[in-house]
């Protein structure tokens, strides 16, 4: 019996339904055989899409792919983007006589190598030796190699563990609170999933800096924004919950609370010219989160302001769920000071980059 390929119904039905991606298309975001997916579909009860044209496949395009260049039924069938039974059906239907079963070598020192040590999938394997999973997992079973069990099997890429600090730690609540879905497949899991959307090159390559080098991270562009996921061990699991307040040991540090800073304002701040002036501003729906900044900021010598942008509502044909927080920071000694403590911090390149500008403002304006 195979393992199952840890899948969640609803990622499903967002790449499916809702992206409109083909079965081909998902699993090769999954690393896995197409038909995988589309049991995956029908467990769910999820509706499956047909095509209103059916692929016709020629005798004369079989004949040139499996005599004339001799392409197994699985090398066809992966080109074809179709299912290999269909292909192995099209050629009987033909007349077109079969060979004989592919015989495929592989030692058992290398099938560990590439299942136990390597961690591939059969399909993997598969597409290595141009032959069929079953064909992998008959191998595994007459070598005696134990399959991986449903625990290890979800673990398909390697994970490390969080080594990084309490600074980058603080760092990464603060970006989760601003722009991440974190989530945990079941109680059971110990596989925590970050994911996100965002239209910037710079926040993707800024999420696989900080989060990639850890876990397998993974994005596709979809419509017109990068969907962005990333698998990561357990002991990230102090970015399951999104606290509505700043947890206590961060705010009672300043350095701690600037780190945390720099990790909500990479993901929901920004530092820009506005008439020739410098300014930091930092919004979200977050407006308990905001308050404490505003709060911190003034303990330590910052003076900010703190407003309420948008209350909930409707306008201009954009839906506000939440009323809308803003912080902001303008008196340029203030701001400078800000500046200073956020620039060690500042992960996010165009950040950093307003940052300089902004710090430079400054500076001349002071001259």
């Amino acid at each position: 019996m195979t393992n199952k390929i840890d899948i969640l119904k609803e990622d499903l039905i967002n790449l499916y339904n809702r992206e409109r991606l083909s079965s081909y298309e998902i699993a090769e975001i999954f690393k896995c055989d197409p038909t995988i997916i589309q049991k995956r579909l029908k467990e769910y009860q999820i509706k499956i899409r047909y095509p209103k044209d059916r692929i016709n496949i020629s005798k004369e395009l079989l004949k040139e792919l499996y005599i004339k260049k001799g392409f197994s039924t699985y090398k066809i069938a992966k080109q074809l983007k179709i299912g290999r039974t269909t292909i192995y059906n099209n050629l009987i239907n033909f007349g077109i006589k079969t060979r004989p079963k592919k015989i495929v070598y592989i030692s058992r020192d290398e099938l560990v190598r590439l299942y136990r040590i390597k961690k591939l999938s059969l399909s993997q394997i598969a597409r290595k030796y141009d032959c069929t999973p079953s064909a992998i997992l008959k191998k595994l079973e007459y070598n005696g190699i134990k399959r991986r069990n449903k625990f290890e099997a979800n673990i398909k890429y390697p994970k490390k563990k969080f080594n990084g600090g309490i600074l980058l730690k603080a760092y990464m609540i603060g970006f989760r609170i601003g722009d991440l879905n974190v989530r945990r497949d079941n109680e059971k899991s110990t596989v925590i999933r970050i994911s996100t959307n965002t239209t910037k090159k710079e926040q993707l390559n800024l999420i696989k800096d900080v989060f990639g080098r850890y876990g397998h991270f993974y994005y596709k562009w979809i419509g017109n924004s990068y969907n962005i996921n990333c698998s990561l061990d357990k002991s990230f699991n102090f970015l399951l919950e999104k606290p509505k307040n700043i947890d206590s040991w961060i705010l009672d540090n300043d350095k701690y609370f600037i780190s945390f800073l720099a990790g909500y304002t990479d993901a929901e701040g920004n530092m820009g010219i506005y008439e020739n002036r410098a300014r930091y501003r930092v919004g979200s729906y977050d407006k308990e989160i905001l308050v404490s900044i505003h709060k911190k900021l003034t303990d330590i010598g910052i003076n900010t302001k703190i407003r309420l942008e948008t209350p909930k509502g409707i306008y201009g044909g954009k839906t506000y769920n939440k009323d809308f927080w803003r912080v902001s920071v303008n008196a340029k000694e203030d701001l400078l000071r800000l500046l200073k403590l956020l620039k060690p911090n500042i992960k996010h390149k165009k950040r950093y980059k307003d940052l300089i500008k902004a710090e430079k403002n400054i500076i001349e304006r002071v001259k």
